[in-house]
């Protein structure tokens, strides 16, 4: 009887323990996907205006997507205290993370769930965006 307590007691503790560090490791997060331009062949020759040409408008080309980064423009769909969610397009959402000194202009409105904001900030790995300052579009 003694044994059979004993082992039913073990059995219970190695369960609770293993389900309990399963539930402590937070999920992985996902690897943002790198935006690849096309380019020419290094072998083919081409005009000195046509390759000036192209390198300037791949140089524009990636200053967009890095200012495209760095900014959320949209919709307020969600807003509480130092969190806010963006709604940049249908179906699309993008997660902004306020801070002691984030300016929002015009300067002593509040921020309200349906308003159109411009978001400038820095971007994260987790796709979501520290705000620096917003701008309530009237």
């Amino acid at each position: 009887m003694r044994e059979r307590f004993v082992a039913l007691i073990v059995a219970a503790l190695s369960i609770t323990t293993g389900a309990a560090a399963v539930a402590q490791t937070p999920p992985p997060l996902p690897t943002p996907t790198p935006i690849v331009l096309p380019t020419l062949p290094p072998s083919q020759q081409v005009n000195p205006y046509v390759k000036m040409g192209i390198d300037l408008l791949t140089g524009v080309i990636r200053q967009q997507l890095i200012n495209s980064q760095n900014t959320a423009n949209g919709q307020v769909s969600y807003f509480r205290r130092f969190e806010m969610q963006v709604q940049t397009g249908p179906n699309a959402y993008r997660a902004v993370h306020l801070h002691q000194g984030t300016v929002i202009n015009p300067r002593g409105e509040s921020i309200q769930s349906g308003q159109r904001v411009s978001v400038g900030g820095i971007a994260q790995p987790d796709g979501s965006l520290n705000a620096d300052v917003i701008t309530i579009q009237q």
